[in-house]
């Protein structure tokens, strides 16, 4: 096996080697009561935009199809006449960004932003856990949830004071952690196209949607009437590196005074960006297991035991959702060429939906031009050194603590049968851009 972890290059190519190796998107959302209810480490950093790499895009704003790389033709399309939806609030980020960059000192140690892009349950929260801890400085969240901390008035800390609308410090009272001086503060964003339970109307996305997601924030904010307020945000694309744009969408009020909201941040604020990816049986595994552990949480008895933590609860549970949702995933032509081959898969749709968001984070960092690193979640198992290393190296962070435990042998291969896994690979072959192919088919080995 190549244990290299293998990033993707587009133009003018550096090379940085180290010898040690919503849709429903809130974490209340929960699919199992949906289905009830109804060893030498190598990168590479993309330093420029490069035309071979992506041909791209025709579009036909009623069901169009665009062509995304040299290798597959995949229509991303079917949501094209939605491109429209958020344009002026991504616009109107252009002068709050001019105003941030204004007001700043010109110093080189400020902290810059790097995404951490992640399709769901990929090893997002111990990468985060992992570099928090080393270094000993905050890390930062597009969202609010259990990682997503508040400050001691009883709400979201921005990482930059003039962005209100994040990103945010995930643990800002938490005096083991400084802020940074400077480097890149990782901040995760699991971007678009990720719904749990949902038909395809929902997830299928094309890039500029997918960007839109990136962006997006959940945060909690006071209220004018005292109260504290949850609010939904996104930045633009080029935010992390050096400009921040708040925007607050309309927002939805609820019991206590609290209020869910949306917002975003300005794209320039985003500086680079580690793409994360995980051998998807895996992956969509342990998609089941959160959402089991949010019926734990919740002592959801009856769903419990409908849908044990095991094999046999995860193939039921991937039979009833299949079926909720098999009509309209057989009308689709984005399933035409492989619908038969798959639809006895468990949780087939979530394997398009897992390629289809790395073709589309691939498509994202590329059209942004910043440099990204390619992570691979077993390399913390086969050259666990030289992965902390590299992902140090890329933040421009130091290694200061002994780094927290990484828990192996979290595989569900087993889960499949052979058949299942070929036709898994053969819906593989079809959908996937040319870097998504590269970086994925040697799970298929």
């Amino acid at each position: 096996m190549d244990l290299s972890v293998d990033h993707f290059s587009c133009g003018t190519v550096g090379s940085i080697s180290s010898d040690s190796d919503s849709q429903k998107d809130s974490a209340e959302y929960n699919p199992l009561v949906s289905l009830l209810t109804s060893p030498k480490q190598d990168f590479r950093i993309i330093s420029k935009r490069s035309p071979i790499f992506l041909i791209f895009v025709t579009g036909v704003l009623f069901g169009g199809v665009c062509t995304l790389g040299l290798k597959k033709s995949i229509d991303l399309t079917a949501h094209a006449i939605s491109h429209l939806r958020g344009e002026d609030i991504l616009n109107e980020s252009e002068n709050e960004a001019k105003k941030i960059i204004l007001s700043s000192d010109g110093s080189t140690d400020q902290p810059k932003i790097s995404w951490l892009l992640s399709f769901p349950n990929s090893g997002t929260s111990y990468t985060s856990k992992l570099v928090k801890i080393v270094t000993g400085y905050k890390t930062a969240s597009n969202y609010f949830g259990a990682e997503h901390g508040r400050n001691v008035s009883g709400f979201s800390t921005p990482v930059f004071p003039v962005s209100t609308q994040g990103p945010f410090w995930t643990d800002p009272n938490d005096d083991r952690f400084q802020t940074p001086s400077g480097g890149y503060v990782l901040t995760k964003s699991h971007c678009g196209a990720r719904c749990a339970s949902c038909k395809p109307d929902d997830y299928i996305e094309n890039h500029h949607l997918f960007l839109k997601d990136c962006l997006k924030t959940e945060y909690i904010m006071r209220n004018g009437n005292g109260g504290v307020t949850k609010m939904k945000g996104h930045y633009d694309k080029k935010l992390v590196s050096r400009a921040i744009h708040l925007i607050r969408d309309p927002f939805e009020k609820r019991n206590g005074g609290v209020t869910k909201m949306k917002g975003h941040y300005d794209k320039k604020l985003v500086s680079r960006a580690i793409h994360l990816i995980r051998d998807p049986f895996d992956n969509i595994v342990s998609r089941f297991h959160l959402a089991h552990k949010h019926s734990e949480r919740r002592k959801e008895l009856k769903i419990l035991a409908k849908y044990p933590k095991s094999k046999e609860g995860f193939r039921d549970f991937c039979k009833d959702i299949g079926m909720e949702f098999r009509s309209e995933e057989k009308r689709s032509k984005f399933f035409d060429d492989f619908f038969d081959e798959v639809k006895n898969v468990p949780c087939y749709a979530d394997f398009f939906k897992y390629l289809q968001w790395h073709n589309l984070a691939f498509t994202t960092t590329w059209d942004l031009g910043i440099p990204t690193m390619l992570l691979h979640y077993e390399n913390y198992t086969y050259n666990f050194n030289g992965t902390k290393d590299s992902l140090l190296e890329f933040l421009e962070q130091e290694d200061n603590h002994d780094p927290p435990d990484f828990i192996r042998g979290k595989t569900y291969r087993h889960y499949f049968s052979k058949e299942e896994v070929q036709a898994v690979f053969s819906m593989l072959s079809k959908v996937a851009l040319q870097e998504t192919w590269i970086h994925t088919k040697h799970y298929f080995d």
